[in-house]
């Protein structure tokens, strides 16, 4: 789980370029979503089983009123606009505290 929070952060990296101005309310939905998802992932311990992760996961999507379905779609349009994709990767990289 924790290979896939670092790919999707990754595969965001790829894509941008820089963009100016702030990020939709929609954007930050998908920004604090993520951030919950890493956290959660963090908490996942080796072995744990995977019911219980799925469960913990599917915790995440609906305190974010969101399905997995549906997050995963928003981070495929992020490759539509790289800038777009670029300042949603900065507000997650500026939440985590990495520079």
């Amino acid at each position: 789980m924790k290979r896939f929070a670092i790919a999707l952060l990754f595969s965001i990296v790829a894509i941008g370029c820089s963009k100016k101005g702030g990020l939709s309310s929609e954007d930050a939905g998908y920004v604090n979503t993520t951030l919950d998802l890493m956290r959660t992932r963090a908490n996942v311990k080796p072995g744990m089983d995977s019911a219980v992760v799925k469960s913990m996961l599917d915790t995440v999507y609906r305190r974010h009123h969101t399905s997995r379905a549906e997050y995963l779609a928003q981070t495929s349009a992020l490759g539509d606009d790289p800038k777009h994709a670029e300042a949603v990767y900065n507000a997650i990289k500026d939440s985590v505290g990495i520079k």
